[in-house]
């Protein structure tokens, strides 16, 4: 699983994000039944696609978002990650892309997204990818380096 790959890849570089358990299907379930879960896969002669890449796209904010942020004014991206033998082709730019024109066609003003608050190269690519930081949060539900990327409305 692309996710369970993320960890163990995280853990190599000495970051303990998503640690622990690997995923468990019934976690990803519901944005699966709803939509929510994008998948990307090859494309090309193979005779059966491969997914490369998974994101979760909701309405739904992480406790990390503050009433004062109008979290109904964003689209939520989470569960981002792209396969290793993928990484550096552009996968995670696209999907971000194709979040981000999800977003303008729902009304939204913001795609955003919380990070690992210890994962400096993240934020790097993040920034990368247009988004900025809007602080750092501790709370209740850990901690997580809030980033937002405006939207351009139809």
């Amino acid at each position: 699983m692309i996710l369970d790959g993320a960890v163990s890849w995280l853990g190599s570089q000495g970051l303990d994000q998503w640690a622990g358990a690997p995923w468990r299907a019934d976690e990803l379930r519901p944005g699966l039944a709803t939509g929510a879960l994008r998948v990307a896969e090859t494309a090309g002669p193979a005779p059966v696609p491969v997914p490369v890449a998974t994101m979760t796209l909701g309405e739904e904010a992480a406790s990390f978002w503050r009433p004062a942020d109008e979290p109904a004014a964003a689209l939520y991206v989470s569960h981002l990650a792209v396969d290793r033998a993928a990484a550096g082709h552009g996968v995670g730019a696209w999907l971000l892309d194709e979040a981000a024109e999800e977003a303008a066609r729902r009304g939204k003003r913001w795609l955003r997204l919380d990070a690992w608050k210890s994962n400096a190269r993240l934020h790097a690519y993040y920034r990368r990818s247009g988004f900025r930081l809007v602080r750092i949060a501790d709370g209740a539900g850990g901690s997580g380096a809030l980033f937002e990327r405006a939207v351009s409305l139809r």
